[in-house]
């Protein structure tokens, strides 16, 4: 057991090493209860606790963030499945403050009976929880068994007849397709939802084990004679069926005969064993008769298992195939989990039996468990605590977030693809020339559709200027436009004072603080500052309506994100949080409005020369349309802006050779006070900071949809240099974060840090847009461009130095905007970021 390193220092609790999936570690923590029920032995105990209380993500339902992305049913319910028999064994319970086993395995059941879907092949479980994975018009047999399983055991544990009837329902469902064959009680892999009668025909030992331990909690679980009969007949008819699984001469060694035979069982496949050993041992507890049966099977099947465990570096380690009762070469977790558990089903006679809620039992239950994930069709992303404990990025876990799953089907799929994603269809491109086609002058027959909009509609309301399009939009940006020209850009006295109060804020004896989160204090003093010449002062002193209005604001931002990945339907969903926070933050906007307005009729003096709104009240707009605008603006202008600040701080923070740099960059001018003009020459620092926005460009994917059908240059014929047609309707989505990664372009190094890089002869056009390109190009860019400046010169006028105190990688969390989704710590993740909780600033 050591060999898995499982309580290493500094391992996540729960996982197993590359290249083995979430579900195994799932599994192995049901092996290790195993191990202690049938030996005594609690030498593992604290560690499957650790690993099954760690795992169980926010929801308590074993979806947690790091995992979500690419888990399917069947990976969840070997979870469930292992902490019902936590519960159902008398496993040490975890702390109070903690989830419960049985409560686990109930949240487990919940979110799964959510999912049961009538409408493809008349029920079922699909394979993958989300649309965008691989496998999602597939429903397989295991994930159908862990659920009918797991309701079953529930049934029998609660007395509860609800998860008796979905048990009963699953194996109708089964028999329907044709996937339990009850002449035979084979059951077969599973069935494609393009054509429910064309089933995949391999037979695997863990559906058999599976469905087995579920008939026989019904059968222990039934209250009448006929009950009883009818899942007696059942449990023989699957032991029946599972001696296909046994063979040699006396047919009597387990054998995983889909794949043994011709040396082509995968790494899942080579633990398959382990699973029917534990079940049909379990089988025999809850019915009885069947032990005179499938004891000799596993008595056999344990000899042989033995017999291979000759190999290795110990000389121990177990191999695959136990007919040849010798070391085939191969080892691995899922060989020694299944000779393990072949062996301990030996001494099942001698074990105690498991218990009920009523006999004996002392798990915990919550039959509404797991609510907060029911019918949700979207990955969340890790919290704050997840990523602490954890300690690691979900990258160097083997697990990935969005901007990572961008990454992965680029390498995989091409440059251009079409993929499925919540029942729609969606070009994925990320070839320069086609995002050149859409956002240039052909940019009106790509209008803003779709999460693109979705994500700010309900926040901005139809006509912001990043919520229109056509002539709406042109008006919109005209209106705008004056108020990011040069002369107020270049006027560096609002920036100075809120970027005092933010160095004013950082503890100057090396203690740690969170850069991120002063940022977007920062960068929300200004703006509002900018936009409506008062501030919210949230460095300072903030008044209890301007907090109430930043919370606002980041719920509405956060929660219309959310909304806009499940598609346009939930816009005509009520929600009454998001429409509150909404309200909360145009009235806290219409309260300036009108300040403007009335002090615009007595004065036309001002403390300072120019104020956003007073500009665009020239105009005599609206007061709603005046509104969506300032809002626009100050999304793009706080949360863009903190974000982007954020990044050049984590990179410089972990690259004392820049800071450096800068720093005899900053020396050699000799002044305070620089003005526009001083920083717009500063080589260096420009270069730092182009560089930390093509590694973490604030708006890292954006989208269009065709107004019209059309042809982009690139993505058709077999190699995809050809041109491609696209329908009218049809979205196209696109990644910055990948196309500043074009190792092509940017060199082999384009992963890593190095403003260098722009000292060299670098001539990019469309293949860096973090502001995008074409005639919707960031109003706000030379705003958000000055003030990073401003902030980083002033930062290094002050501090000598900063470090990063966790060394982990770079995540990111996506959501209008993305950002570190921890602060600025030292490291962050949802995609890939960092953070700066721990980090350091030394002053001069």
């Amino acid at each position: 057991m050591a060999k898995l390193r499982l309580n290493r220092p500094g391992a996540v609790p729960g996982l197993l090493p590359e290249p083995y999936y979430w579900w195994e570690a799932g599994a192995l923590m049901g092996s290790l209860i195993d191990y202690w029920h049938y030996t005594g032995d609690t030498r593992w105990n604290d560690i499957a606790e650790d690993g099954l209380l760690f795992q169980t993500g926010p929801n308590n339902d074993y979806m947690p963030p790091n995992q979500t992305m690419t888990e399917g049913n069947d990976d969840q319910g070997f979870w469930g499945m292992a902490v019902m028999s936590a519960a159902e064994l008398n496993f040490q319970n975890p702390p109070d403050s903690k989830p419960q086993w049985l409560a686990l395995a109930q949240a487990v059941f919940n979110t799964q009976a959510a999912r049961w879907e009538a409408n493809d092949c008349g029920g079922g479980l699909r394979w993958q929880i989300f649309p965008w994975n691989n496998g999602y018009n597939y429903k397989n047999s295991i994930s159908q068994a862990c659920f009918f399983n797991i309701a079953a055991r529930l049934a029998r544990y609660t007395g509860n007849k609800s998860y008796a009837d979905w048990a009963e329902r699953t194996w109708d469902w089964m028999v329907g397709t044709k996937l339990l064959d009850l002449k035979t009680y084979y059951i077969y892999d599973g069935i494609h939802v393009e054509n429910c009668s064309n089933i995949t025909p391999y037979q695997w030992t863990y559906n058999a084990g599976a469905m087995m331990l579920g008939a026989a909690a019904l059968y222990n679980h039934s209250m009448t004679a006929s009950q009883r009969e009818t899942w007696r007949e059942r449990v023989d008819g699957l032991l029946n069926g599972s001696l296909i699984f046994f063979t040699g001469d006396s047919g009597d060694i387990m054998t995983e005969v889909a794949c043994e035979p011709v040396d082509l069982c995968d790494l899942d496949q080579q633990s398959f064993k382990a699973y029917l050993s534990r079940w049909m041992a379990g089988t025999t507890q809850w019915a009885p008769w069947t032990y005179s049966r499938i004891k000799p099977l596993l008595a056999s099947s344990a000899a042989a298992a033995v017999s291979t465990c000759t190999g290795g570096d110990n000389g121990r380690m177990c191999g695959l195939k136990w007919n040849t009762r010798k070391w085939d070469g191969m080892t691995g977790v899922g060989q020694q989990m299944a000779a393990m558990e072949v062996v301990l089903a030996n001494v099942i006679e001698h074990s105690k039996l498991p218990v009920t809620d009523w006999e004996g039992g002392t798990s915990a239950g919550d039959p509404g468990a797991g609510g907060a994930d029911v019918g949700r069709k979207t990955p969340e992303f890790p919290s704050v605590s997840t990523a602490e404990k954890a300690g690691a990025s979900l990258r160097a876990l083997g697990n990935h977030t969005l901007l990572d799953l961008y990454s992965r089907r680029f390498a995989t799929c091409g440059n251009t693809h079409y993929i499925l994603a919540l029942g729609k269809w969606l070009l994925m491109t990320n070839e320069v020339e086609n995002v050149k086609a859409i956002l240039g002058p052909k940019m009106d027959d790509w209008p803003i559709d779709g999460p693109r909009l979705f994500s700010v509609l309900p926040l901005l309301g139809p006509n912001s200027i990043f919520t229109s399009n056509g002539e709406a939009w042109h008006t919109a940006r005209a209106m705008l436009r004056p108020s990011f020209v040069r002369d107020q850009v270049a006027d560096l006295k609002c920036f100075d004072k809120h970027i005092g109060n933010l160095l004013a804020a950082i503890p100057a004896d090396g203690t740690t603080f969170d850069m991120q989160a002063l940022l977007f204090d920062m960068t929300m003093d200004s703006s509002t500052d900018f936009l409506l010449g008062y501030s919210t002062n949230l460095l300072t002193k903030a008044s209890p309506e301007a907090q109430q209005f930043v919370k606002d604001f980041e719920y509405a931002s956060r929660e219309s994100a959310k909304r806009a990945r499940l598609g346009p339907l939930l816009l005509h969903v009520p929600y009454r949080n998001l429409t509150k926070a909404v309200q909360g933050l145009r009235d806290y906007v219409h309260f300036y409005l009108q300040k403007a307005t009335a002090k615009k009729r007595e004065s036309d003096t001002r403390d300072r020369n120019y104020v956003f709104l007073d500009e665009l009240l020239k105009e005599n707009p609206p007061e709603d349309y005046t509104v969506d605008q300032i809002l626009s603006i100050l999304i793009a202008g706080r949360d863009t802006t903190a974000t982007a600040m954020s990044s050049v701080f984590y990179f410089l923070a972990r690259d004392a050779g820049a800071v450096e740099k800068l720093r005899e960059e900053i020396k050699s001018l000799n002044v305070e006070d620089p003005t526009w003009e001083e920083l717009k020459h500063m080589k260096y620092l420009n270069n730092v900071i182009k560089e930390s926005l093509r590694l973490f460009s604030p708006v890292a994917t954006n989208s269009r949809t065709a107004k019209r059908e059309t042809i982009l240059p690139r993505g058709g014929g077999k190699d995809g240099t050809q041109p491609i047609l696209v329908p009218k309707g049809m979205p196209v989505r696109w990644s910055s974060h990948v196309l500043h990664r074009n190792k092509d372009v940017f060199g082999p190094d384009a992963d890593e840090f190095r403003p260098e890089r722009w000292e060299r002869d670098l001539r990019v056009g469309w293949e860096y847009i973090p502001f995008s390109g074409g005639p919707r190009i960031c109003l706000g860019q030379q705003f958000a461009l000055t003030q990073i400046a401003y902030a980083v010169f002033k930062f290094f006028k002050m501090f000598r130095s900063i470090e990063a105190r966790d060394s982990s990688p770079l995540l990111l969390r996506t959501n209008i905007t993305i950002s570190f989704p921890h602060g600025c710590l030292g490291i962050s993740s949802g995609l890939t970021a960092s953070s700066f909780r721990d980090f350091d600033a030394k002053p001069i």
